[in-house]
């Protein structure tokens, strides 16, 4: 999940407004807010999976009142996302503002409108209680989330609703409640670059501790798109199957805790080399006319595809047209069991983090039993809402995202509450390491897994 926060607050391309002056008047971003809420009624398959339909009247109604002055345009972005809490994480509204550089305001653990730093609990910053600001994070945080990615979130959109027009400022006057009573204080920020892990930045990649017999293969992202893309990606799997016979790696650990999603047909690149039970699976997907046809003259349909018109074919076959006649299409599939593939143990990592597509990729090995979740529970909620279409609003040109379809799959039990839970519970750290994969190891041997 945090790819696609991070995608969505990263995609930074401004486009101007419409006045002079760079603000939009009180009719652009009322029509702007009308055009979005029809949106989502009219191409999101189920926008009420949580909320009522009288809630969305309610909130476009004061929204649209709220509009009584001009308004930058970020502003009105930030105001936009407010919507998030009442859908899902395929819903979004996006390239509206600046980011905030190497800034970074400590970490705070967010339990309802209370922030929690440290041992104290921030009663104000900036000089506004820190109560309004909780309130005002969390209605930017879809209601899908898990707790633990939820407060990472909310933690990365803190920054960018503190941030100063200056970068370069490293305190803030604050005030805590802490054990001994109320007191001012200066909150110190981080203004270093954070590093990332090289191994992560790249779609897919790979490490081998011959020593010790165990191999990591990173599906870092599903967005892997494009013929010549597919085949390099489906050229370093092979590769990278073949490496682990050659030299006899007795265990594989395939690590998707970074896996935002993308296209789930490259799943089947990873799982085809792995041996598997037989399985019947059953999906039923949901959608409106309006939104398969924004869906088909998308241009993520050519990327979702790979150009293949025989796999587009299909789909719509399959999905697209019985969607449009009858609102539902349902299949049913029956998979042999795989007998040949790696030899080894296999287990798969993964976490909050690992959503849409890359979810599905955890859904696949469950089914199959093709081999062990490890981890903490996937962030993806089902039934899950996807293939998302994006387009701009007519005066403020702010990016949004709808999905158009929702898939439903049986049985139930592949799912604890409506996420993907490991079979094995294991603390993710950003960098794991093969005392950890040994640690895995121990954990199975002892539960008999």
């Amino acid at each position: 999940m945090r790819n696609l926060i991070i995608s969505i607050l990263m995609w930074l391309s401004f486009i101007g407004c419409s006045d002079k002056d760079g603000l939009l008047s009180p009719a652009e971003m009322k029509e702007d807010i009308r055009f979005y809420f029809h949106m989502i009624r009219d191409i999101h398959p189920d926008p009420y999976q949580r909320y009522d339909s009288l809630t969305f009247v309610r909130l476009e109604a004061e929204m649209i009142e709220s509009c009584s002055e001009p308004m930058a345009r970020e502003d009105f972005g930030f105001r936009l996302m407010k919507t998030r809490k009442f859908l899902d994480g395929h819903v979004g509204v996006f390239d509206f503002f600046s980011p905030p550089g190497r800034y970074h305001f400590p970490s705070v653990e967010f339990q309802g409108n209370l922030m929690l730093l440290g041992n104290d609990t921030l009663l104000a910053v900036r000089d506004s209680f820190a109560s309004y600001t909780a309130l005002d994070v969390d209605s930017m945080i879809p209601w899908d989330q898990p707790s633990k990615i939820r407060n990472e979130n909310m933690n990365l959109l803190l920054n960018l609703l503190l941030s100063p027009a200056n970068k370069s400022t490293t305190t803030y006057t604050g005030v805590l409640k802490t054990a001994n009573g109320t007191r001012d204080t200066l909150i110190c920020v981080d203004t270093r670059r954070a590093k990332k892990n090289p191994i992560y930045t790249q779609p897919y990649s790979s490490k081998l501790y011959p020593e010790d017999s165990i191999a990591v293969l990173y599906y870092n992202s599903c967005m892997i798109y494009g013929e010549e893309d597919v085949k390099r990606y489906k050229e370093y799997v092979d590769t990278f199957f073949d490496e682990l016979k050659s030299k006899g790696i007795k265990t594989l650990f395939i690590d998707v805790t970074h896996n935002g999603g993308g296209s789930d047909g490259n799943n089947s690149v990873i799982i085809n080399h792995l041996k598997a039970d037989a399985f019947t699976s059953k999906v039923r997907m949901t959608g409106k006319r309006a939104g398969i046809e924004e869906y088909l003259k998308s241009d993520l349909v050519k990327k979702f595809f790979n150009e293949n018109e025989t796999t587009k074919n299909y789909w719509l076959e399959t999905f697209g047209n019985p969607i449009m006649e009858k609102g539902v299409a349902v299949l049913e599939e029956s998979a042999p069991a795989r007998e040949s593939g790696y030899e080894g143990n296999v287990f798969v990592i993964m976490g909050n983090r690992t959503y849409s597509a890359g979810a599905d990729f955890c859904l696949s090995i469950k089914a199959f039993k093709a081999a062990t979740l490890v981890g903490e529970k996937a962030g993806q909620y089902y039934p899950i809402c996807g293939n998302a279409i994006r387009g701009t609003l007519p005066n403020s040109k702010v990016m949004y995202q709808i999905p158009s379809t929702e898939a439903f799959y049986e049985p139930e039990t592949l799912f604890e509450d409506g996420y993907i839970c490991p079979d094995i519970s294991y603390p993710l750290k950003e960098e794991m390491g093969v005392e950890d994969y040994k640690g895995i190891l121990e954990l199975e041997n002892s539960k008999g897994i």
